[in-house]
């Protein structure tokens, strides 16, 4: 009883307990695998301004629609490299090459673009969006391999702000003070120097984790006779991971997650800014677009890291994972019935604001209890491919239903529809994983 009664005291004098529960032992690594997702998603939002800058300004916004839908090809290959470099080498490896390779892209790119081609603006347009299709997946499947179900639920939220403050942090440094500072070559030399950041930290995770009992270690290197019994030939490597993904139900059902959100998402992103041609002027809508957008940050700060560890723990991931589309199903039936440009925002908001925070790091934690295998090779081909292929049929979407006549605002239904999906499908991977972590 005397003991009851103390538990329940210390409980009372740490009401953040299920939030900032950090073991000792797991705080170095926890730190800097944090630093690793900011970095990487810095990198990306310092470079995104000006990437798109550059294309819009040579080609116009119509052909920045055939470059989106040519990043699905883009991720096709990324997906096969992916593949194939983590069938030969170590993890750890894998990154290595993969921040060397954008080092040299950007070191390159930094002397080409003081008097761009068309060549280099297309090659730097794919790249800048290459950063989080290839970085993001091996972030995830790195830390996913390396802890358990029960360090996900307790340190994957902290850990995954690491991105949702770099992007905060890196549209902000690129908006107010690097690019006028630095220009585009020094914007771009930066990049390669966190970068090399991302390197040395995922070198140091590695150290720590040999040298420690609370994570768990990289498994046995292959031998040759075994990584051809798996791979066979390099044509079964490119289709490994789309096998692995739809072999079972839970595995196929995250792809369905990524899929529905991909559509919804733009859907809801097509209502919005349809909405926002009623705004008079460039000045007026660049200023409402900030607002918007700085507003989905803070909430996507907000609860990524006092919400998510706490929803995750004590509610699990099938709840986790029906926050999004519930918000943006009951956005999207409120812009319906009231089509104004306030309900508009609230789409924009309740995608981007959850999907960053707690939609990705509960959708990512499903791999924990799966295979190596299916944490890269399966992750890869969602998270690159699906991902890049769903935004492809979203936009066929958009196009049908404008040419059947199909209005903005009842298109919010069609959003509600995908959504629901949505939902039942992190309702079954959610119990699923209870299940096999249990």
């Amino acid at each position: 009883m005397e003991m009851d009664l103390k538990n329940k005291s210390q409980k009372r004098r740490n009401p953040f307990k299920s939030v900032f529960d950090f073991k000792k032992e797991e705080i170095p690594v926890a730190v800097l695998m944090f630093f690793f997702f900011f970095f990487v998603i810095a990198i990306f939002q310092i470079l995104r301004p000006l990437k798109k800058a550059l294309f819009v300004d040579m080609y116009g916004a119509d052909v920045e629609l055939y470059a989106k839908l040519l990043n699905i090809v883009v991720a096709g290959l990324g997906v096969v490299v992916f593949t194939l470099l983590y069938n030969k080498l170590q993890r750890q490896r894998v990154i290595y090459i993969f921040c060397g390779f954008f080092i040299v892209c950007f070191i390159v790119l930094r002397y080409l673009l003081v008097d761009p081609e068309a060549v280099t603006v297309w090659a730097f347009y794919l790249i800048g969006d290459l950063i989080t299709t290839l970085l993001v997946a091996a972030f995830w499947a790195y830390l996913t391999d390396i802890s358990d179900s029960d360090q996900a639920k307790r340190l994957y939220g902290l850990i995954g702000a690491g991105g949702v403050v770099g992007g905060w942090v890196g549209i902000s440094a690129s908006k107010f003070v690097l690019f006028e500072k630095l220009g585009q070559g020094g914007l771009l030399f930066l990049a390669s120097v966190v970068m090399l950041a991302v390197l040395f930290i995922t070198m140091a995770v590695e150290s720590l984790i040999s040298r420690s009992k609370v994570y768990i270690s990289a498994p046995p290197k292959k031998e040759k006779g075994e990584k051809k019994a798996e791979g066979g030939s390099k044509f079964s490597a490119v289709i490994e991971g789309a096998k692995l993904a739809l072999r079972s139900k839970y595995l196929a059902a995250i792809v369905g997650i990524m899929a529905f959100y991909e559509i919804g998402s733009q859907i809801l992103n097509y209502m919005f800014s349809k909405a926002s041609e009623v705004l008079p002027g460039v000045t007026m809508t660049t200023s409402y677009y900030i607002n918007v957008f700085f507003i989905a940050n803070l909430v996507s700060v907000i609860v990524q890291i006092f919400l998510v560890s706490l929803i995750m723990r004590h509610f699990g991931l099938a709840v986790a994972l029906c926050i999004l589309p519930i918000a943006a199903a009951v956005s999207s039936g409120l812009y319906a019935a009231i089509p104004s440009l306030t309900a508009a925002s609230l789409l924009v908001i309740s995608d981007n604001g959850l999907n960053y925070s707690i939609q990705q790091t509960s959708r990512e934690a499903l791999y924990v209890p799966t295979s190596p295998d299916e944490k890269y090779k399966a992750r890869a081909f969602t998270n690159m491919f699906v991902q890049r292929a769903a935004k492809g049929i979203a936009i066929g979407c958009v196009f049908l239903m404008t040419a059947v006549g199909i209005s903005v605002r009842f298109m919010g239904i069609a959003a509600i529809a995908v959504f629901v999906v949505m939902a039942f499908l992190g309702i079954f991977d959610g119990r699923r994983f209870k299940q096999m972590t249990e």
